[in-house]
């Protein structure tokens, strides 16, 4: 169909985000051209569309070029980053492919680099009057267990996806082990462990290209299976942590609903927003801000919460939305899946390099 949008779907591999904003196109059959990226062949999501491409790295100084040239080479109309360096780097770029008349839907810079830093993050909601859990960096892992005393949570400033390098604490000894074995020149922070592992969300915030809030969506995490990341038990009592494969209850809570679509407005985000939360006493504690689509990306799109076909709409055609429908007090469950390709398809994959 001559009219069809075409949408750029890049980081497509199976665990991915830019999978699930994929899922949530495909849903729509053939609303969308939906053309898929990745740096890897070997990449679940790029067998699901016929049009396919191999790019560089986003650290790769050719990216940015190879990306440009894929978009004319497709008369690609939108792009939807699908991998947290992808955001960085086509956010830092969104005027280049402005000029190619191509809507990238990402948040502001400089949202993008304040969420990008937990320690930046962290003193940003202090500051705008948000509840997170007590934090300190490396050298002063002191003040947080003299203040809230063992378990605490080491985690990397950036690039800790996937829950990468974070690890419950319990003792000195622990800390300085977990500090000698951090890859060199990694920076982390200290935080004070949160309760209620049973009590965690993930909280997908839409906000238009206009800075108006659109809507939310709130999944109360089960821990448990591809959720459940670092687990102790610590005199007798049970210290969990998430990974980023969410699953869970779609659930509808005014107050959790209330307090993230604040933090969004507050921090300037254009697009979707991903906020990860333990409530305790009533309480809202924010642990994580990711701006961009979500791990739990599919799972909304299949009870009508379609982020991604929601803002490229918006962002593309300035179409405006309001409150959305969709059904709650329902189970998200993940489990994998698998893909069959020819050798001869996955060795043949086009690689668009400048």
């Amino acid at each position: 169909m001559a009219d069809q949008i075409c949408a750029l779907v890049t980081g497509v591999g199976g665990r991915s985000v830019g999978h699930q904003i994929l899922h949530g196109l495909l849903l729509l059959g053939p609303k969308y051209r939906v053309v898929a990226c990745d740096a890897s062949s070997y990449s679940y999501g790029l067998y699901q569309v016929s049009r396919r491409y191999r790019v560089p790295r986003a650290d790769s100084p050719s990216y940015l070029a190879a990306v440009k040239s894929l978009v004319k080479k497709e008369s690609v109309n939108v792009i939807l980053p699908g991998t947290e360096s992808e955001v960085k780097i086509l956010a830092e770029a969104r005027e280049d492919f402005e000029a190619l008349q191509c809507t990238v839907v990402v948040n502001p810079a400089s949202v993008v680099r304040v969420c990008a830093n937990k320690a930046l993050l962290a003193a940003w909601l202090t500051e705008n009057g948000f509840d997170v859990p007590k934090s300190a960096p490396r050298g002063e892992w002191q003040a947080i267990v003299k203040e809230h005393g063992f378990p605490v949570v080491g985690k990397p400033t950036t690039n800790a996806g996937g829950s990468r390098n974070v690890e419950i604490l319990n003792s000195e000894d622990e800390i300085r082990q977990y500090l000698g074995l951090l890859p060199p020149g990694l920076e982390v922070i200290f935080q004070e462990y949160i309760e209620g592992p049973a009590s965690e969300y993930t909280v997908g915030v839409m906000i238009s290209n206009n800075g108006e809030l659109i809507d939310s969506i709130v999944m109360q995490r089960k821990l448990e299976g591809l959720s459940l990341g670092m687990e102790r038990s610590i005199s007798g009592k049970r210290y969990a942590l998430s990974t980023g494969y969410s699953q869970g209850y779609i659930i509808k809570d005014a107050c959790i609903q209330a307090k993230c679509e604040e933090l969004a407005l507050k921090i300037g985000a254009r697009g979707p927003l991903n906020i990860q939360c333990r409530v305790n006493e009533g309480r809202v504690y924010v642990f994580e801000v990711h701006p961009r689509f979500s791990g739990t990306s599919s799972f909304r799109a299949d009870v009508g919460f379609n982020e991604p076909d929601i803002l490229l709409r918006n962002f593309h055609l300035n179409e405006k939305f309001g409150r959305l429908y969709y059904p709650v007090n329902v189970a998200a469950i993940r489990a994998l899946s698998n893909i069959i390709v020819p050798m001869d398809e996955l060795n043949s994959v086009p690689a668009c390099l400048d």
